[in-house]
């Protein structure tokens, strides 16, 4: 089963898809791990703030060393860093 198929069944079985931004990295990622240990395994980062950017690389951090099968949503993010040159 590839990475798209895996997030679209476990948005339904979670019942919920986290959609969140806090402008604090640590607070963002006390978040991402409270949201882990309940079970939750999909989440969207936002881009709401001048921190979003360098906090989605922390919490990319975060997810590939401590949470795995976390997987970490970035639209929004995605959208700036292309307009930034990023892609």
């Amino acid at each position: 089963m590839d990475k798209k198929d895996i997030i679209l069944k476990l948005i339904p079985e979670q019942g919920i898809l986290p959609l969140y931004f806090n402008k604090d990295e640590e607070v963002s990622v006390n978040i991402l791990h409270a949201l882990y240990k309940a079970g939750i395994k999909t989440i969207e980062y936002t881009n709401r703030g001048e921190a979003a950017l360098k906090n989605f690389y922390k919490l990319r951090e975060v997810c590939d060393k401590e949470l795995g099968g976390m997987y970490l949503g970035v639209g929004t993010i995605k959208k700036r860093e292309r307009r930034a040159g990023f892609y």
